[in-house]
């Protein structure tokens, strides 16, 4: 019983962690743009936030399951991969985008 215990509170630090390194990516990443001039909104952060994990979750798949690298190292690339992240991110940030436009012109069909 103990032992299930400190192994479930492993297995919470372990994902805090790797969300903690995720969303250090995300501002980096944010950061870093508003830096050179974007003008972030709620849709883009999002996406940010989106590819960044899937990106991460990738990485960690591969350095963590695939080359039993070290847990921190795996966590540093995942927050490396996730600021990196810039394949997809108009894709996901017009996709997210237009489901918020969607959303607001539903909500105001239903109010009107």
């Amino acid at each position: 019983m103990k032992n299930t215990i400190i192994t479930e509170l492993e297995y919470l630090k372990d994902y805090f962690l790797f969300c903690l390194v995720v969303f250090a990516g995300v501002f980096t990443k944010t950061y870093n743009a508003v830096k050179k001039g974007k003008k972030p909104s709620l849709s883009w952060f999002l996406a940010e936030a989106i590819v960044s994990f899937f990106v991460a979750v990738s990485v960690y798949a591969v350095c963590d399951q695939y080359l039993n690298l070290n847990k921190m190292f795996t966590y540093v690339i995942c927050a490396w991969g996730g600021s990196l992240s810039t394949l997809i991110h108009s894709e996901v940030e017009e996709l997210i985008s237009s489901f918020f436009e969607s959303l607001k012109k539903l909500i105001k069909t239903k109010l009107t």
